[in-house]
């Protein structure tokens, strides 16, 4: 298949070897410059497929949860970032309390409560009110957002935070329940506060 932006294809393995190495099946992957997010994918990735994306604007790395959910429901939605702005914040109640995300996990550098105090007492008093949100504390730089559909399992990571972004970044999108899962571990499995 081809379009404007990839060529899908199964590329034959060139040693016997390496086919050896893999004990999963074939991952797509597709490299892309973006620019305005939802202008330059035409799609979100299906089944195992990942996307390497580079960034040569700025846009905050919160575009890719309204992306999927122009498409999806999400059930569950976890994000990890070092820095989150207030209409960041003000977005994702808007689109937990329509319903379109059902439930909210975020992880936030434990350094944002002295360097913006007023965006995490924000952010705080609308968890508060929220049985659905948890927000957690830890000494984390971690950039990467999970979200669970109905059918699928969306993986962002990269350079961006949920705050204003630099001009260049890069991102890996995936749709991949093993890479979801691993990095699920971020929200259980490190040194994690609540205040």
């Amino acid at each position: 298949m081809k379009n404007k932006y990839f060529e899908i294809g199964v590329p034959e393995p060139k040693q016997e070897k390496v086919k050896e190495q893999w004990e999963s099946k074939y991952i797509a992957s597709h490299f892309q410059k973006v620019g305005v997010l939802s202008e330059s994918l035409a799609r979100l990735p299906t089944l195992d497929e990942y996307f390497f994306l580079q960034t040569d604007t700025a846009f905050n790395a919160f575009t890719f949860v309204t992306l999927v959910a122009k498409a999806n429901s999400i059930k569950h939605l976890y994000a990890s970032t070092y820095s989150i702005g207030r209409r960041v914040v003000d977005a994702l109640i808007e689109l937990h309390d329509k319903g379109i995300i059902e439930q909210i996990t975020l992880l936030v550098s434990e350094s944002m409560i002295k360097r913006n105090p007023l965006i995490i007492d924000n952010l705080m008093v609308q968890a508060k009110s929220r049985p659905n949100m948890t927000v957690l504390f830890a000494w984390v730089h971690a950039k990467v957002c999970l979200m669970q559909t109905a059918e699928s399992f969306f993986v962002v990571e990269g350079s961006g935070n949920w705050s204003e972004n630099a001009h260049y970044e890069q991102y890996v999108f995936s749709n991949n329940e093993q890479h979801f899962n691993f990095r699920k571990e971020l929200f259980t499995n490190v040194n994690l506060k609540k205040y």
